[in-house]
């Protein structure tokens, strides 16, 4: 086998270990503050992509820079994704009174 198909299978097996490990602290009960902290796995997995899938590191400038700004957009959403749960509140209902 060469090289890059083993740096490629451990990157694979890297990405199933993280989703693994993410669904499995999904099921933890915490409180809604600590949920956020789920969010690590998911900017760990996009680590092991671009440092190994995308080959970043061999390309020129440009496209470290647009897989910087790829991260950064994912950052993005990732983070206004996880503020909407936690920002929402429940009004009571008024028939349960």
């Amino acid at each position: 086998m060469s090289a890059r198909f083993v740096k490629l299978s451990f990157a694979w097996v890297a990405l199933l270990i993280l989703l693994a490990v993410e669904v499995g602290a999904s099921f933890v009960p915490m409180a809604a503050s600590l949920r956020p902290l789920l969010l690590i796995f998911a900017f760990a997995m996009a680590g092991v992509i671009v440092t190994c899938f995308m080959e970043v590191k061999q390309g020129p400038s440009v496209i470290r820079l647009f897989a910087t700004a790829g991260v950064l957009w994912l950052a993005i959403l990732l983070g206004l994704g996880s503020l909407d749960p936690l920002t929402r509140f429940t009004y009571p209902n008024e028939a349960n009174r």
